[in-house]
């Protein structure tokens, strides 16, 4: 488990790189699709603007010992904020990420070691666990903007990182051996007959994240293995 300083360091890097990428934008650019099916680029900046504001919103409620939803409006009203948020300008988007960003950084800053274990209802988990699930945000949404990002961009620590939080994918009745040829890493995962998939460690995450990859995975079925659902969060 990594420290909170750790992950703070890594999530503000993400943070800056998002800017770096959507700045780059004009609202054309803003509004040609991205990777995510049915969702422009601008989907995808709105969604990250209201996430951030979101885990903000648990990280202030635990430090008042006070469990609240993710989002006003639940599931409806997250989806509506994208969608009627994505038609602003690029330079507008832009602005709210930064605000959004920097306020969830601000929030996090005040909080002391023991604060970070409070509870949240995000994933019934902790702060901690609030700033890792950023983290992913971050760079799996760098990727899905189409504007640069790739797996190949990703951090060792990263990948890493995302294939434990995705080892819960693997598909009933199976042992899926992750066989990594660019680092000396394997693991394996699940129960059942034997499927091994080998490539690129990012690769390999990018594959478990669904998203598409880089160089190209190796396996020893005809075609790869069918993933599971990401996993849920147990508050909903």
């Amino acid at each position: 488990m990594k420290t909170p300083d750790e992950v703070v360091l890594r999530v503000s890097l993400a943070h800056a790189r998002l800017l770096e990428l959507v700045e780059q934008l004009d609202d054309r650019q803003k509004d040609a699709a991205s990777a995510l099916p049915g969702w422009s680029r601008g989907h995808v900046v709105k969604h990250l603007s209201d996430n951030a504001r979101a885990f903000e919103r648990q990280a202030r409620a635990a430090m008042r010992g006070e469990l609240v939803d993710m989002y006003d409006g639940g599931q409806t009203g997250r989806d509506s904020s994208i969608d009627s948020g994505a038609a602003r300008s690029v330079t507008e988007l832009c602005e709210e990420l930064d605000l959004a960003q920097r306020g969830l950084e601000d929030a996090w800053s005040r909080m002391t070691e023991a604060d970070w274990r409070r509870p949240v209802r995000f994933r019934r988990a902790t702060v901690l666990d609030t700033a890792l699930a950023r983290w992913r945000e971050a760079e799996i949404h760098a990727v899905d903007l189409k504007a640069g990002c790739r797996p190949r961009d990703w951090s060792v620590d990263f990948a890493l990182h995302a294939l434990d939080f995705l080892s819960s994918r693997t598909p009933t009745g199976v042992q899926l051996v992750l066989r990594v040829t660019d680092e000396e890493f394997a693991r394996t995962l699940g129960i059942g007959r034997t499927v091994e998939v080998s490539g690129p460690l990012r690769d390999l995450a990018a594959w478990m994240a669904g998203r598409d990859v880089d160089a190209g995975l190796i396996t020893t079925d005809p075609h790869l293995p069918t993933l599971g659902a990401w996993p849920p969060d147990p508050a909903d």
